[in-house]
């Protein structure tokens, strides 16, 4: 019997260690096209990650969609934040008015052919949505979660507010936390 009660003990003790795991200790990357919108974007992802599971986040910005996508097969970003009208180009298709069937297009696609998973798009920012990847989903299941928490409070008053004082990086980091303390994300 105490051998068995140990066997439970030292299990349960390295599941746990696992899992704690998890999030701290890792770093991810989130990796962006240089532009004060997904600039913006990227910071509130990072604080919101950084904040509420402990997780290292570090934003790369990339001089155009060729080069972050480069980054994105070579492992080097976990995740990005994207457009529709990108995400159809990346994918070769002409541009289309966005709809339903467009975004269930982009997401089948972006999992079949790039190993991305689209998410839901920012509340006050429909065009904009956080892309993963499938190995970052698997290891951070509770991700989309967290980041679904930003589309029910980025309203467009308040991104359009975020956006200016975006035009420095101190003021924005600034901004985007006290945005985010004041709807008690963080």
């Amino acid at each position: 019997m105490k051998k068995l009660l140990c066997c439970i003990v030292v299990i349960s003790a390295l599941a746990v260690a696992q899992l704690s795991g998890a999030c701290v200790g890792r770093t991810l990357h989130i990796g962006v096209p240089n532009s004060a919108n997904e600039r913006l974007l990227a910071e509130m992802i990072s604080l919101l990650i950084t904040e509420r599971t402990g997780t290292s986040v570090k934003v790369q910005v990339y001089r155009d969609n060729r080069e972050l996508y480069g980054a994105v097969k070579k492992g080097e970003v976990n995740l990005l934040v994207e457009t529709p009208d990108r995400a159809l180009e990346v994918l070769g298709k002409p541009k289309e008015a966005n709809g339903k069937n467009v975004q269930d297009f982009i997401k089948s696609s972006y999992r079949s052919t790039l190993h991305l998973a689209w998410l839901e798009p920012f509340g006050g920012t429909p065009q904009y949505a956080p892309v993963l990847t499938v190995e970052t989903l698997s290891n951070y299941p509770a991700l989309p979660k967290l980041l679904t928490k930003l589309a029910g409070t980025l309203n467009n008053d308040a991104y359009a507010k975020l956006l200016k004082s975006s035009e420095t990086g101190d003021k924005s980091r600034k901004a985007v936390r006290e945005f985010l303390k004041t709807k008690k994300l963080i």
